[in-house]
């Protein structure tokens, strides 16, 4: 299948700018966690997965998204114990798919 050296060019440049953007965010978590854990290291943040592609990406930026609210205790926030049990559903979504993407690029 060929596509134009153009929209490959903008393809590719839209891509940079998403990736630009993920890392922003990774590190913005990062910052949040560091305030919230008082003098503990995070976990979160791009260093790790700077080489990672933009699908992995975005599913570690969603992933840990949905970890800062499952560490609220269940009864801090109404409906918290039913975020809780999607929100664990989805983690093991996530997870899942972020071993096939590894297993998928190890093939390419």
């Amino acid at each position: 299948m060929s596509v134009p050296d153009e929209v490959r060019r903008d393809a590719e440049k839209t891509g940079e700018l998403v990736r630009k953007k993920l890392m922003e965010i990774m590190d913005l978590q990062a910052d949040i966690d560091a305030l919230l854990r008082d003098k503990h290291p995070t976990p979160f943040g791009s260093k790790n997965w700077q080489y990672a592609d933009l699908e992995a990406l975005q599913r570690i930026v969603a992933m840990t998204a949905i970890q800062f609210v499952l560490f609220e205790p269940v009864g801090r926030v109404q409906g918290n114990d039913e975020f809780k049990i999607a929100a664990d559903k989805m983690i093991e979504i996530i997870l899942a798919q972020l071993k096939t993407l590894k297993t998928k690029k190890s093939d390419w």
